[in-house]
């Protein structure tokens, strides 16, 4: 009897007790191989996961309210999850499936919120720019096949073109999105057309006319300076021999590496050791993960030049290049490289090189 008793009591306290967990709702999103998904928070990112290596989950250190999301291959049939914790204490968690089509490729939170973007459309032989209202402090593409940076010199200009070679794999679509020193985000499809309509776009509201709209960084060093600075890096005498790379005779290396102010100057050489005429299509600098196998372009992250000094997109045979380019003073985690990348023009003479962090830090004061 006293059993019955006590158990009828327990089921009691059991059925009276308040529940200890309840489901939280996780949002819906899909990514794919050829774009970047942008979740854009009120508050800074603190803590992020992805559960598999389906996806590639990264918070840029210069947006640290975005998070950016991509396939790690070109398809997955299970659904994984991504967790994120914001500043403030927010928990969000999303149920991530792969599609070929992407209808979104940006969600504003907590709202999950949309920007409907414009596409914008390049070729290979021209070069496309987008004039931004302000500084641009973030930039990504979603697929390798464009090569995207700021434009030399300016603040807020982003000069895009079809890789060389990529026409024909070029996907149906992928995307580029940049961020703005006021925190204001923007994106847009890109696709391949031969004819563009257009070659320069202006980004947000429209100016006055008039209105200068581009914002040029050639105070960085000041005019009476420059000249200077730049043949004393240029003339150094080399301290560095063991960074770089030979291949197919061209030899690529990096010989200096300075500090001004707040700018890392790099003196890169580049050699010709054959008697064909060497035609650069583009150089790319860029962070990589050490641990990356395959890489896509939300595991890269390039590293915007501000300038550059005696630089030639063509080396003639048996002949050499050196020249000089600026970045703002960075360095990178001891988990990742400083890779720089020459690809040539309608050719396959491709070289590249990786830097650690130990190399940048090792830097000469001018």
């Amino acid at each position: 009897m006293k059993a019955l008793f006590l158990n009828i009591i327990l089921l009691i306290v059991a059925v009276s007790a308040p529940a200890q967990i309840r489901p939280v709702e996780s949002l819906p999103i899909a990514v794919n191989y050829s774009k970047t998904i942008h979740l854009i928070f009120p508050s800074a990112v603190k803590y992020s996961q992805a559960v598999t290596d389906f996806v590639a989950v990264d918070n840029p250190e210069n947006v640290p309210h975005i998070l950016r999301i991509k396939a790690n291959s070109k398809s997955f049939s299970k659904q994984t999850t991504v967790s994120v914790a914001t500043e403030g204490g927010f928990f969000y968690s999303f149920n991530v499936s792969y599609a070929d089509s992407l209808e979104q490729t940006n969600y504003f939170l907590p709202g999950m919120t949309s920007i409907n973007p414009d596409t914008v459309f390049i070729n290979e032989v021209s070069q496309t720019h987008l004039i931004a209202p302000e500084k641009v402090i973030y930039i990504d593409y979603g697929d390798t096949c464009i090569n995207v940076s700021k434009a030399e010199n300016t603040e807020n200009i982003i000069r895009m073109i079809a890789r060389t070679g990529s026409v024909q794999q070029f996907p149906k679509q992928t995307n580029v999105s940049f961020a703005t020193e006021s925190g204001r985000f923007f994106t847009f499809n890109v696709d391949y057309r031969d004819k563009p309509d257009a070659f320069v776009y202006e980004v947000g509201e429209k100016k006055p006319e008039k209105k200068a709209n581009v914002i040029l960084t050639d105070n960085i060093i000041p005019a009476g300076e420059r000249d200077d600075v730049m043949n004393r890096v240029y003339n150094a005498r080399r301290q560095i021999f063991n960074k770089g790379i030979v291949r197919n005779k061209i030899v690529f290396s990096l010989n200096n590496l300075h500090i001004y102010d707040n700018l890392l100057l790099f003196t890169f050489e580049i050699e010709n050791k054959s008697r064909l005429p060497y035609d650069i299509d583009y150089i790319r600098y860029y962070i990589v993960d050490r641990k990356t196998a395959k890489l896509t372009a939300s595991q890269e992250v390039d590293q915007q030049a501000l300038f550059s000094e005696n630089y030639a997109p063509r080396i003639e045979g048996n002949d050499k290049m050196k020249y000089v380019i600026a970045f703002d003073k960075f360095t990178i985690p001891d988990d990742k490289f400083f890779r720089i990348e020459i690809n040539e023009k309608n050719g396959g003479r491709h070289v590249l090189f990786d830097l650690e962090n130990s190399d940048i830090v090792n830097v000469s004061e001018l």
